[in-house]
């Protein structure tokens, strides 16, 4: 008799990226995750039919992750600039964890997944971006604002979002 998996899906990502976290790219392979799952490869081929696969998973999860923290804090009750200092805290957490774990030699010389990952990260900046600008319009629209958007809410949150992320990618200038 076969024994029910609470949530198969989601207890191949952890192991997975407890594997990936600690030993590397290389040591990731689906004969180990079965085995710390306790579950059969076929299993986790049901879910992921490649490595591939189951790398975008995993950073797909990691983004997903991000935007949920950076939805609190824009649904929070605090000031905009105060959302936007956070926001900026989370950003830079987030890709000098994305630096240490997705940027290593071993991932990033696997051409097939560098592009589906790119592609991905294009997407969810896009999303970070359209985020900020809804909280720049809605922060713009209140009778108190000293928001003026003589910019287009767009670009804005683009220079806002690749000014965050230039200034995690140089520390070492003064801003």
């Amino acid at each position: 008799m076969s024994r029910i998996i609470q949530n198969p899906k989601q207890l191949i990502l952890n192991k997975s990226k407890e594997i990936l976290y600690n030993n590397g790219y290389s040591k990731l392979n689906m004969r180990d995750i079965a085995k710390g799952c306790d579950i059969s490869i076929g299993t986790i081929y049901n879910y992921y039919p490649t490595k591939k696969d189951l790398i975008l998973e995993m950073m797909i999860d990691y983004w997903e992750k991000c935007f949920n923290k950076i939805d609190k804090i824009i649904s929070s009750n605090y000031t905009f600039y105060t959302k936007l200092n956070k926001i900026f805290s989370e950003l830079s957490a987030f890709i000098k964890t994305f630096k240490e774990v997705w940027l290593k030699p071993e991932l990033y010389r696997n051409s097939k997944c560098i592009e589906s990952g790119v592609e991905k990260e294009h997407i969810f900046l896009n999303r970070l971006i359209l985020k900020i600008q809804d909280m720049l319009i809605h922060e713009s629209s209140k009778p108190t604002s000293k928001i003026n958007l003589k910019l287009d809410p767009y670009e804005t949150s683009e220079f806002i979002i690749l000014n965050f992320i230039t200034i995690v990618q140089m520390p070492f200038f003064q801003y």
